[in-house]
């Protein structure tokens, strides 16, 4: 659609600029607003913290019990005879390798090799014997897994204080949903580099505090200075000048010592630019694909010489079909070599996106090695189902590995209670944790607004399986079968309704791989198993 010719407004009122997201709006920039202050908790206990991995290349697969995992431990899942692939997720710091299907991102083939960089490494064995699917069972494969997971997030932009108490909802994995990524915002209109809200400290040393290495924090500008663009205005679009591509990139290299200055925390990376395909009356700035690789090849060597070295992240378009079509800012960023090595996560936001139907989103060229992170969207509601929707269709088919919310007080509009909302989010954050990965999920019905949808994550050091179903109609019975020789004895239900936050269920025995249960209507539920 052309940029700036239809934008949201059902939210409006809610936010300056900040408006509803789904797949069938138009637009979605953000605006400013006031604080939070007070927030609830879930009542349950989350999961366990999986390990992470660096890909490698792998040789030859082979038949038998299975590859190499982490730094000492051996798997059982059993591997079929075939050839690894090089594998293109994972990163360094985890605690356990992976094992995945041939070609898969983040891990090799099957029966393939993979070490895990910076992780203490553990030993899983599966040792019972595998089951049978029966009609009408959807099939959870753990040994057949595609991208890693780097977290959940949101940003708190324009936010001027975080509560002890909203910090425990948001990033504690215990006693809250477990956040792990942290936008912020640099506001450096002025002419040099400051933060957009003074609760991206408290934020960022709460998101360190409860999640360590598994935390990242990263920065994102709204507009350079007026002076250097050539609409002479920090609103309304423009185009910063070629000639001033080096001075902005001198204040955007100073941001990351002026954060750690102020709030102690060293920060992952840095956006190129907020949506650079919106032309909006806040400030805003416009990049075609090729001015975002040049301006990336400017940027990427003065980031990439802090240190800690900071990395960038791009293109961020408002709408997702402008990263890997219409504008193309993937494609072009990966065509450059040097671009190509300075940028991160390949990053959108997830607005406008009508060609993908509300169950799907576009997903990344075979040709790409980078991880893949949304990074900003606003349902249209605060009950479970649309959230919950939007981040099923960003991992099954988007081929995300991070996702994150917009804003705080999007998030919890009513801090004193926070919304369903928070807790469907919580479903996948809280028990879908850095380092896990995407299992593969077949005989699911067609996705559909009465259908269950279903994606799962496997935690590849110690086999804990997170399948989580969100249920958008009425009530209904569900059957599930976990492929392979390390299916769970149990599996605990967390159920987030309008009424229900994160309420365990009773543990339902798994009989050959196989259970069944019961989905609340409007519900989102994800099962949790350990073997």
């Amino acid at each position: 659609m052309p940029h700036g010719s239809l934008r949201r407004s059902l939210f409006a009122t809610l936010l300056i600029g900040g408006l509803a997201c789904s797949s069938s709006s138009p637009g979605g920039p953000e605006g400013s607003g006031g604080s939070s202050s007070q927030g609830g908790s879930p009542g349950t206990t989350g999961g366990s913290s999986g390990g992470n991995a660096t890909g490698g290349a792998t040789g030859a697969g082979g038949s038998g019990t299975g590859g190499t995992i982490s730094t000492g431990g051996t798997t059982q899942a059993g591997g079929a005879t075939g050839s690894g692939g090089t594998a293109t997720g994972g990163r360094a710091g985890g605690s356990g390798g992976h094992m995945g299907s041939g070609g898969s991102a983040g891990g090799p083939g099957s029966g393939g090799t993979m070490t895990a960089t910076g992780g203490a490494g553990g030993t899983f064995m599966g040792t019972k014997t595998p089951g049978t699917a029966q009609s009408g069972d959807i099939t959870v494969d753990p040994t057949k897994t595609h991208q890693v997971v780097d977290g959940f997030g949101e940003a708190d932009v324009w936010q001027g204080s975080s509560s002890t108490t909203m910090q425990t909802l948001l990033w504690d994995p215990v006693n809250g949903i477990g956040l792990n990524l942290l936008r912020v915002g640099i506001d450096g209109t002025s002419g040099s580099a400051n933060i957009m809200g003074a609760a991206g400290y408290a934020d960022g040393q709460a998101c360190v505090k409860f999640n360590g290495s598994d935390c990242k924090v990263w920065a994102a500008p709204w507009s350079p200075p007026a002076s250097m663009k050539d609409n002479n205005n920090v609103n309304n679009g423009g185009h910063l000048n070629s000639g001033s591509y080096a001075a902005w990139a001198k204040i955007l290299a100073a941001f990351p010592a002026f954060y750690k200055s102020h709030g102690g925390v060293d920060l992952y990376a840095i956006s190129a630019q907020n949506e650079p395909d919106f032309v909006a009356s806040y400030q805003s700035c416009i990049f075609n694909a090729q001015q975002m690789v040049s301006w990336i090849n400017v940027l990427g060597p003065a980031l990439a010489a802090l240190s800690p070295p900071v990395k960038v992240l791009a293109a961020e378009p408002d709408n997702w079909g402008n990263i890997w079509g219409g504008d193309g800012y993937g494609p072009a960023i990966i065509a450059n070599s040097m671009a190509d090595m300075y940028v991160g996560p390949i990053a959108t936001h997830d607005y406008g996106n009508t060609s993908a139907g509300t169950f799907g989103r576009p997903a990344p060229p075979s040709n790409n090695t980078h991880h893949v992170w949304e990074t900003e969207c606003t349902p249209g509601d605060t009950g479970p189902i649309t959230i919950a929707t939007m981040i099923y269709a960003a991992f099954s088919s988007g081929g995300v590995n991070g996702w994150h919310y917009w804003w705080t007080e999007a998030l919890v509009p009513n801090a004193s209670s926070p919304p369903a909302q928070v807790y469907a989010l919580g479903n996948f954050s809280k028990y879908v944790r850095p380092g896990y990965y995407r299992a593969d999920v077949s005989n699911a019905p067609k996705a559909s607004s009465s259908t269950p949808l279903v994606v799962a994550f496997t935690n590849p050091h110690d086999g804990t399986v997170s399948i989580v179903v969100v249920n958008g109609g009425s009530s209904q019975m569900v059957s599930f079968f976990v492929a392979g020789t390390a299916w769970p004895a149990s599996v605990t239900p967390h159920v987030t309704t309008s009424s229900m936050k994160l309420v365990a269920g009773s543990p339902i025995t798994v009989t050959g791989g196989r259970f069944s249960a019961s989905l609340a209507a409007q519900s989102v539920t994800t099962f949790v198993g350990t073997p």
